[in-house]
């Protein structure tokens, strides 16, 4: 072969390599994923980006409830705006995935108002008739809009996620006449890391996670239920040292508890102190961010 043939198969052997290499992403290339613990008073919003730019709220909280009118920030803005504002602020053009985990107004409340300017695509809720007022004109107010709603339970996954995420409904079994425990609870899987979110399950539901998914006490991240409300024994035994995230606000019931947070021996945030949180995941590991207090 003529040297020149082979020094131009040489070149186009190592422009062909080029190409390859540059379209294997490096770990600074791939999105992490997001959760987002808006800071919305005594009350759960929750946005999820996932590494594929889709996106997941759970809960939309509502300033309207009678337990967090008082909670505005320094701008006056009370919490449902709070909720749209940074919604708008982070560029969320659409929301794929609404879940509301049960009916109550510092749960579902801001949602009409979120949904009437952003785009929703599904929502997902436990389908329990112990509802607040408004909650199901709020069902027929999506419906007109063309948004599927389905019914979750234990057991189910979420579907059309991207393939690094799962998404487990870890509650309830069925319903009972307990509208907190009835709520859906979640186990949000990110390659080696995972995050619990139990929005307003009570002592005894706790117990009953634990027994029918022991695996979660390898979650790394939980978001403590009821706003800091009453925990199991159980409970504080199972994730002791883990990463603990409370949404609150004022509130009437003097939560959350302080006595019980010194007992889980861990990293407690608290939207109420430290702002709107932001907990951050490549897969691998996992770190909180107050974006508040990072001057965002």
């Amino acid at each position: 072969m003529p040297a020149s043939a082979k020094w131009l198969m040489c070149c186009g052997y190592g422009i062909l390599l080029g190409l390859v290499l540059a379209t294997v992403p490096t770990q600074a290339d791939v999105r992490p994923l997001r959760a987002h613990f808006i800071d919305v008073g005594y009350a759960d919003a929750i946005l999820f980006e996932f590494p594929d730019a889709t996106t997941m709220l759970i809960d939309a909280g509502d300033a309207q409830d009678s337990s967090s009118r008082s909670h505005r920030s320094p701008e006056g803005e009370e919490p449902t705006g709070r909720l749209i504002s940074y919604l708008k602020s982070h560029q969320i053009q659409k929301i794929d995935t609404v879940v509301i985990t049960h009916p109550h107004r510092n749960h579902f409340g801001g949602l009409r108002k979120v949904a009437g300017r952003i785009p929703v695509a599904r929502l997902f809720h436990n389908g329990d008739p112990n509802e607040e007022k408004g909650y199901a004109a709020l069902l027929d107010y999506l419906k007109r809009k063309q948004v599927s709603i389905a019914v979750l339970r234990r057991g189910q996954t979420l579907e059309h996620l991207p393939d690094s995420v799962t998404v487990e409904v870890l509650n309830p079994p069925d319903l009972n006449d307990s509208p907190n425990d009835n709520a859906l609870a979640l186990w949000i899987k990110h390659g080696k890391v995972s995050l619990l979110l139990l929005a307003d399950i009570g002592p005894g539901r706790q117990d009953a996670l634990l027994q029918a998914s022991p695996g979660i006490r390898q979650a790394d991240c939980i978001q403590v239920p009821h706003h800091g409300g009453p925990l199991s024994d159980a409970f504080i035994e199972a994730f002791q040292g883990k990463t603990f995230i409370i949404s609150t606000g004022p509130n009437r019931w003097g939560l959350p508890h302080e006595d019980q947070l010194r007992k889980l021996n861990g990293t407690v945030y608290r939207t109420d102190r430290d702002g709107t949180l932001v907990v951050e995941s490549d897969g691998n590991a996992l770190k909180v961010v107050s974006w508040t207090q990072n001057g965002s």
